[in-house]
């Protein structure tokens, strides 16, 4: 062979070379979301794997994020079958190809329907899973919880787990209170009474926030994720329900959906009146006597409320998204209550000496107007996936009007009648930026600023005939300012997941009593780390710890220094020497989810409060009456500490019958000294729900509910055990259009509100019952262009499942 023939052959294979080497060397990519059929939520943590076509052997695999997003890259060119599986739904099977020319496939939303078991005359549809999580929150869908029909977010926190709701709407977590309220991640004006069951989506459980959160509520954070419409076109649904003894409501919801513009409205309203009962026996000790009191309590309270929202979608282009919205809310009413009171001053002869007795009598009536205002943008970078920049914000304003007019008869058959008017002005403004920026396929960093500003102007006007010798008229200014920043990153490591941020906020509190003259200021920065591992196990289970630091911040009427004799025996003031409480809370959680959609999550959790706040009472001699009064403030009074461990499971038990419960135990202690008077108790409190889900047929479903809460300590006593069950089912008519509900709450009429306090020289038994054991119908219809029908369901399903 010639040295010319040689090298001209030795040229031709490099050249050849040199020409297949950038398409061996290129490289292809496949990324999309898995959104459930029908309702376009988003499907989280399913499992995607690519195999090779047509022989099915194992490429690759990942797992989609808490949105149903995924992506595989790093990819050789070829045909590929992409396969989706989730716990609950019917797999997905799609053929796809990455060539030279379209190396990367953007597949968008993939629908995954939901499975369906035909046993004789008995349809059981899997559903979303009840709970799921992050990093960093549990999100429990409520949609499918029947025991809400009719009611208020309330009702729908009774049965989300580490969550506690008593009679009076105040919300702890695992009996942690100064829980902050957020709606779509945002602040509000509202109270839960004030938002309709039937409005909410999913509650975000935060029990232990990361640094990208407010870091104010101690007790930790529910965010309440309100129902949104994602369908083309009109769409709508009506909602009327009424219930015994003077109550309903009703709802309608519109969404529109065209291309780059969304607009959706919707109207609430309710109708809510209630009895209730209450008694309150005290016994007050002083050197040279001893004060007995018993209160008898009884009376109706109405509730009519009026709220709107109304909003707009914009998508200037892909990537860029704005939102405006308006929640004005409109609140009335009134009160009929009737308090008899008798005082006893020891006994003479074994007969009680009568110290006092009067017969009050109050009509009372409230006016609550609130609008949240808010304005939201969303910018995303389609080139580099995860990055993104979202600002907003938000404005409320509060005015709260309340009179309440009393007569009073005594003894001696003497009358007085008193006026009280309370109006409270609150404003509360909100701006927010945050960024994140991807680093690498697995990592990331966030950050962002914040600023919060609430001032509150609280007038109380007092009035008597005949005048007392006292004026309880004030009025209070406060405002509370807060500057926040923060700095987040996240990555992962194999099957190891972490994050770690750090916040820092500076608040400035101001107080201005005007009627005393008394003024305050308070300014301090804090700083709040937080930090989060996960571990991905074998067989579908999930190990996490994380740690967090938050702040309980004094409210206006906690620190309002003015002494308020309204109630001559029992005085309350403010206390603006308060300083904030701070939390460390550690947890440590298991998740394991099996087939069939049964699945068992356990978390353990220790959680330190530092200068705790807690209402404190104390007996002392009222210098302008002579008569022993008790007088409650609230202080610092000490450290409280709470661990214990938290079950969260669900099961089939049957095809016609499904469980769901949540059960946790934790001990809580509270010590200090305050006021030379040494605060030291200790309780082991148990909650337990029960859920049984019952779908009977494919039109018919019913629900048992059954919710427990030991009785629990506080810092000067015991607040008693509630128990209570619920009953509700739901049928469907015309195709999948219209559904009828019932729901029976509390049916054996168990809920009440007890609490037993005592010190050296008191104690103090309330008991309150408020009307609980209530029937509720309602009937719903769904309209719109995105409504499937039956028959188009039912071929949809026929087709096997491959419609990704």
């Amino acid at each position: 062979m010639s040295i010319v023939s040689s090298s001209w052959r030795l040229g031709l294979l490099a050249a050849a070379l040199a020409s297949a080497a950038p398409a061996q060397a290129q490289q292809g990519a496949v990324r999309g979301t898995l959104q459930e059929a029908g309702t376009n939520q988003p499907v989280s943590f399913a499992s995607v794997v690519l195999l090779h076509s047509p022989d099915s052997t194992f490429v690759t695999g990942a797992q989609a994020n808490e949105a149903g997003a995924f992506e595989l890259t790093k990819l050789p060119l070829g045909t590929y079958i992409l396969q989706t599986t989730a716990v609950g739904y019917r797999p997905g099977r799609r053929v796809i190809s990455l060539t030279a020319g379209a190396p990367t496939l953007a597949l968008g939303s993939l629908p995954l329907r939901p499975a369906a078991t035909q046993l004789t005359d008995v349809v059981v549809t899997a559903e979303r899973p009840v709970v799921s999580g992050g990093l960093d929150k549990k999100v429990v869908d409520v949609t499918k919880d029947l025991t809400a029909t009719g009611g208020t977010a309330i009702d729908a926190l009774q049965n989300v787990p580490s969550v506690t709701v008593d009679q009076t709407g105040a919300v702890s977590i695992r009996g942690a209170s100064n829980v902050t309220i957020f709606i779509d991640g945002k602040p509000t004006g509202t109270t839960l009474d004030q938002i309709p069951a039937s409005s909410i989506q999913s509650v975000e459980v935060i029990t232990n926030p990361s640094a990208r959160y407010d870091a104010s509520g101690a007790g930790g954070i529910l965010n309440i994720i309100l129902k949104k419409e994602r369908r083309e076109g009109l769409n709508g649904q009506v909602n009327a329900t009424g219930g015994t003894g003077d109550k309903a409501n009703a709802s309608l919801l519109l969404n529109y959906r065209k291309g780059k513009f969304n607009a959706f409205g919707q109207y609430d309203y309710r109708r809510d009146r209630r009895r209730f009962v209450g008694t309150v026996d005290q016994t007050t000790m002083g050197r040279d006597s001893t004060l007995l009191l018993h209160q008898d309590r009884a009376g109706v309270s109405l509730q009519n409320t009026h709220a709107l929202r109304l909003g707009v979608d914009y998508a200037f282009t892909p990537e860029q998204t704005l939102t405006l919205a308006v929640q004005p809310r409109l609140n009335l009413n009134t009160t009929d209550e009737t308090l008899l009171s008798r005082q006893v001053n020891g006994t003479a002869g074994n007969r009680p000496v009568l110290a006092g007795t009067s017969n009050r009598y109050n009509i009372g009536a409230g006016t609550f107007r609130a609008a949240d205002i808010s304005l939201d943008y969303r910018r995303e970078w389609a080139a580099q996936k995860g990055r993104e920049l979202t600002a907003s914000a938000v404005y409320t304003p509060l005015l709260n009007n309340n009179a309440v007019n009393s007569r009073l008869a005594y003894l001696d058959n003497s009358q007085r009648t008193q006026q009280q008017q309370t109006r409270n002005r609150t404003a509360q403004a909100t701006a927010q930026v945050d960024y994140v920026h991807p680093l690498g396929e697995k990592s990331r960093f966030e950050t962002g600023a914040r600023s919060t500003l609430r001032r509150y102007d609280l007038d109380y006007q007092f009035a008597s005939t005949p005048a007392l010798a006292f004026d309880p008229s004030n009025r209070f200014v406060y405002s509370q300012y807060v500057q926040a920043a923060y700095g987040l990153y996240s990555g992962a490591r194999g099957k190891l997941s972490y994050q770690a941020g750090l916040r820092a906020e500076h608040t400035t509190i101001t107080g201005d009593q005007r009627t005393t003259n008394e003024q305050f200021t308070q300014r301090y920065l804090s700083l709040f780390p937080t930090a989060v591992l996960a571990l991905d196990l074998p067989h579908d289970q999930r190990v996490q710890l994380s740690y967090s630091r938050r702040v309980g911040r004094p409210e206006a009427n906690d620190v309002n220094p003015f002494l308020d004799r309204t109630d001559q025996l029992n005085l309350q003031a403010g206390n603006p020497q308060l300083r904030p409480e701070f939390v460390n809370a550690f947890e440590l959680g298991h998740q394991v989810d099996w087939a069939g959609g049964r699945s068992l999550g356990t978390t353990a959790f220790y959680r330190l409060e530092t200068a705790t706040l807690k209402p404190f009472r104390q007996v002392i001699t009222d210098p302008l009456t002579g008569n022993l009064v008790t007088l409650t403030t609230r202080l610092n009074v000490g450290d409280e500490t709470s661990y214990g461990l938290e079950v969260v499971g669900a099961t089939p038990l049957a095809a016609f019958w499904k469980v769901n419960g949540t059960a946790s135990a934790f001990r809580r202690t509270i010590r200090g000294n305050t006021s030379g008077t040494a605060v030291n108790t200790a309780s082991l409190a148990f909650t337990g729900r029960l859920n049984n889900t019952f779908p009977l047929s494919k039109r018919l479903d019913a629900q048992l509910a059954l919710n427990y809460r030991s009785p629990i300590n506080s810092a000067q006593g015991t607040r008693g055990e509630n128990f209570n069950i619920d009953l509700a089912a739901r049928y469907n008519v015309l195709g999948e259009h219209g559904t009828f509900t019932l729901r029976v709450a509390d049916i054996f009429n168990t809920l009440r509100f007890d609490s037993r306090d005592g010190g050296a020289d008191f104690a103090t038994v309330t008991r309150f019952k408020r009307e609980s054991r209530i029937a509720y119908l309602g009937f719903t219809y769904r309209f719109g262009q995105g409504q499937e029908s039956r028959a188009r369901r039912k071929n949809a399903d026929e087709e096997g499942g491959a419609d990704n």
